[in-house]
């Protein structure tokens, strides 16, 4: 099911390749040296629908708002992915049958259905930084941002966070790569589907960013973010996020993008869980009926009864608790509102500014 939504993402990329495209730039003063700002504003767009034996539809939407000024960068993204699968197919008995309670008519007729679906991947993320140059190499950050992933629990959460980081690599040259590590503190707040009592709500912890951008050739570029975000509360609540992306410029202000996301949760969130047994009937005194029959579980064959609903944690069954949340793979049309691939420029803030 993956590979094929990647591929019907693509072909649908392609084709959003050939329609116009609107580009701009504003350059204006900086109120604090007359040296011009940039604005460059980048917008994904993906939708696949299929249809079938089976239906699934898919939108995925990210904008990314940059400012840039001779020490200080902008950065604003909003980004949303819903995938929804139909139910699986059913015959549904026609209306208007009647017949005995605890019978079961021979002939009827049906018509085929679909029973309710629900969506697979409902995920939106909001997030605002503002980064300062502090010297050869290193600036300083802080941010917010918001959250909701519907398969991985988290209703809401908001993190802000600030800190200081080292540029390893500043590509000003525009072929090079640029490589850089932000640390520092943040404070999350959040609210999860199923509420677990055993998990802080909110907390301080210990953030670390790592930024990797790269042009391989005139029309290609590579980019690579991780966030690894650490509960200094507890040593095992912590989450990762990476996201890797190559871009190959279609024209010059379009391009067609893929991109593989990584959301990882070390204590998923709870959720609900119907719990059953499978059990065999002993009668000890092999008459029927005496009273004495007992029901014991087993691993494999017998009966199986209902003991109600549980809970358990996030991840694929079969495997440990503390699993991934999943992979995304999009493939989706970049609308590029600058120039096409511009270069980083040391500029005057200096070499090391980050991207």
């Amino acid at each position: 099911m993956a590979w094929r939504r990647f591929a019907a993402a693509a072909v649908l990329s392609g084709l959003a390749a050939s329609a116009p495209a609107v580009a701009g730039q504003r350059e204006e003063g900086d109120a604090d040296g007359g040296e011009p700002s940039v604005w460059r504003n980048a917008t994904e767009l993906s939708m696949v629908r299929t249809q079938g034996n089976a239906e699934t539809q898919t939108f995925g939407f990210k904008n990314t708002l940059r400012g840039r000024w001779p020490a200080t960068r902008l950065r604003i993204r909003v980004d949303g992915v819903r995938a929804r699968t139909a139910g699986d197919r059913i015959l549904v008995v026609a209306p208007g049958l009647r017949f005995p309670p605890g019978a079961r008519p021979e002939r009827f007729a049906t018509r085929a259905g679909r029973d309710g679906g629900a969506p697979d991947v409902e995920q939106y993320f909001v997030e605002g930084r503002l980064e300062r140059t502090l010297g050869d190499g290193f600036y300083w950050k802080a941010g917010t941002s918001w959250d909701r992933n519907h398969d991985a629990g988290i209703r809401n959460r908001y993190v802000t966070f600030g800190g200081v980081g080292t540029v390893w690599a500043d590509g000003a040259d525009g072929g090079g790569a640029s490589f850089s590590t932000s640390y520092g503190f943040s404070y999350t707040v959040r609210r999860e589907s199923d509420p677990d009592p055993s998990k802080d709500d909110r907390f301080g912890g210990l953030r670390i960013d790592n930024t990797y951008h790269q042009r391989l050739q005139e029309t290609v570029e590579l980019d690579s973010d991780a966030t690894v975000n650490f509960n200094l509360l507890a040593a095992g609540d912590y989450s990762i996020n990476v996201t890797n992306a190559v871009g190959v410029a279609l024209g010059e202000h379009l391009s067609l993008r893929v991109s593989l996301q990584h959301l990882y949760e070390h204590a998923p969130a709870l959720d609900d869980a119907a719990v059953f047994a499978r059990v065999v009937l002993l009668d000890p005194d092999g008459t029927p009926g005496s009273g004495d029959e007992l029901f014991e579980t087993v691993a494999d064959g017998g009966a199986a009864i209902s003991f109600g609903r549980g809970q358990l944690r996030k991840g694929r069954a079969g495997r440990r608790p503390a699993d991934r949340a999943g992979d995304q793979l999009l493939s989706s049309a970049l609308f590029d509102l600058g120039p096409r691939f511009p270069a980083t420029p040391a500029g005057p803030a200096g070499p090391g500014a980050p991207r």
